[in-house]
């Protein structure tokens, strides 16, 4: 992936995290919930982009009366496709395979955000060589998006465990020997960790 597709990519996991999506986020939300959506139904005004959110989020608190005007609807639609996010087949709107593991991920760190704090921290600590500086961004990205707080410049806490598909990725990038996993029961000054 290239980098503008991939920036692009990170923007759109963000706005959706962060339950502030725009009409990209509320096409993609929909498309993984219904699968292919016709060009039309998204075009129709009783179409209720809320409700694919609901879904997608469980208990969406997103403001009600969501509506995208029809154009920015077609141009996000032809963004998304050069994006390589969605694909257009016969007039009906598909996730490609990169839409759907983004916002497979992004169900996932929603999931893991959504659960009840156990009331323990997590402490990750790194030191991944230089050599290999964009993996070592890439962990910070994935911190920052689970709400973990940057303690020092290598040592974040958080409050839920790491996702599933960090831990894969971890072993896959082979940087598990360079980052420890702590957990902690307390932390006496905890004015740095995010609230969130």
């Amino acid at each position: 992936m290239n980098k503008r597709k991939a920036n692009y990519s990170k923007r759109l996991l963000k706005q959706i995290l962060e339950k502030a999506p725009r009409a990209a986020g509320f096409i993609c939300m929909s498309l993984f919930e219904f699968g292919m959506i016709t060009v039309d139904t998204f075009l129709s005004s009783s179409y209720n982009f809320d409700e694919s959110a609901g879904m997608f989020f469980g208990n969406w608190s997103g403001d009600n009366s969501t509506e995208f005007k029809k154009e920015t609807i077609r141009q996000t639609i032809k963004r998304l496709e050069k994006q390589g996010i969605v694909r257009i087949e016969n007039n009906k709107t598909c996730l490609s395979a990169l839409g759907k593991k983004l916002l497979e991920k992004i169900r996932n760190k929603n999931m893991a955000l959504s659960k009840e704090w156990d009331g323990k921290y997590r402490l990750v600590i790194f030191d991944i060589p230089e050599k290999k500086s964009h993996i070592r961004n890439w962990l910070r990205e994935e911190l920052y998006l689970l709400n973990y707080s940057q303690l020092q410049k290598s040592v974040f806490v958080g409050k839920y465990p790491l996702t599933k598909d960090i831990i894969k990725n971890i072993k896959l990038k082979k940087i598990e020997k360079f980052v420890n996993y702590l957990l902690v029961d307390k932390i006496y000054d905890d004015s740095k960790i995010s609230k969130a």
